[in-house]
């Protein structure tokens, strides 16, 4: 097997899904197959139905887990199309879990262009079949477009000076690799490395990321119609990275309560503990939500 995809806060997800019937369990960003591997042995008379909108994950999941056979299905695509592509009700989901995070796999595949921290091209689709791409954006957006991207979804102080920057730099030679950015960010911001300093390219990287790939779109809708599609009992875990996604989730779980359709089974969000981040600093940005349905 070739788990290069760390599954964050797995026990945590494993106990809260203890609790339901067990029957059929949704794995919406599977990534590498971690958190479905650990579902499918911990509960040996479930199912999953595993989803990544990305193609070459959904093919290390299938590796990964083609020993437990039949008992796990693959689907191309993405939660928020998940209620209409499955009818959840039918088919008895207990539970369902997004993390829609970066994989390790992703991230360490230089050619795809995520992490500042490796040289490749300025890609960052996760659906390598869409079109648009971070260069593409660089390229031919304006300045003003750039400056919204990277306050809006990086929440980059110096966003109009950044994007004013790139600007100049596009004039004479177009933007191609992810070092030519890191460098460009580095240079703004005379950063140099310290202890505890995160990177200022990883705010830039996120911000561009998102707007690649659409990944706030759809949230608060597909969240709102959560007790419509599930059984009561069912449950929801959702974890998230950044502050603009983690705010959606708690707000539609918030109204959701209030609604009396769920009942949220933490009052707060759960981190990683400090053993998990040690293993896996990627982990570190983490907060998981869980609910059940009324």
């Amino acid at each position: 097997m070739n788990f290069l995809h760390y599954p964050v806060m797995n026990k945590e997800v494993l106990e809260i899904f203890q609790a339901t019937g067990e029957k059929t369990f949704v794995d919406c960003t599977v990534g590498g197959g971690g958190h479905s591997h650990h579902i499918l042995s911990v509960f040996p008379e479930a199912s999953v139905i595993a989803i990544d909108q990305d193609s070459e994950s959904l093919a290390l999941a299938r590796k990964n887990l083609q020993s437990f056979g039949k008992r796990v299905s693959f689907h191309l695509g993405t939660f928020i199309s998940l209620f209409e592509d499955f009818d959840c009700r039918r088919l008895a989901v207990s539970g369902i879990l997004v993390d829609p995070g970066i994989s390790t796999v992703q991230l360490k595949n230089d050619q795809r262009g995520f992490s500042h921290t490796l040289d490749g091209p300025l890609d960052m689709r996760k659906d390598l079949n869409s079109s648009l791409t971070a260069a593409e954006i660089l390229n031919s957006f304006s300045e003003d477009k750039l400056a919204d991207i990277f306050s809006s979804y990086g929440e980059v102080s110096n966003a109009k000076r950044l994007s004013k920057a790139i600007i100049e730099k596009r004039l004479f030679t177009p933007w191609r690799s992810t070092v030519q950015l890191r460098r460009l960010v580095e240079d703004l911001n005379h950063w140099r490395p310290r202890p505890g300093l995160g990177h200022p390219a990883a705010k830039v990287f996120q911000a561009l990321r998102i707007f690649v790939n659409n990944e706030l779109d759809g949230i608060d809708s597909w969240l709102a119609k959560i007790p419509l599609h599930l059984r009561s009992g069912s449950r929801v875990v959702f974890i998230t990275y950044h502050s603009l996604e983690d705010r959606l989730v708690k707000r539609a779980f918030q109204q959701l309560q209030r609604l009396q359709k769920v009942e949220l089974l933490r009052p707060f969000p759960a981190f990683p503990s400090r053993a998990e981040v040690a293993e896996n600093l990627a982990s570190r940005s983490a907060k998981l939500r869980a609910l059940e349905v009324a």
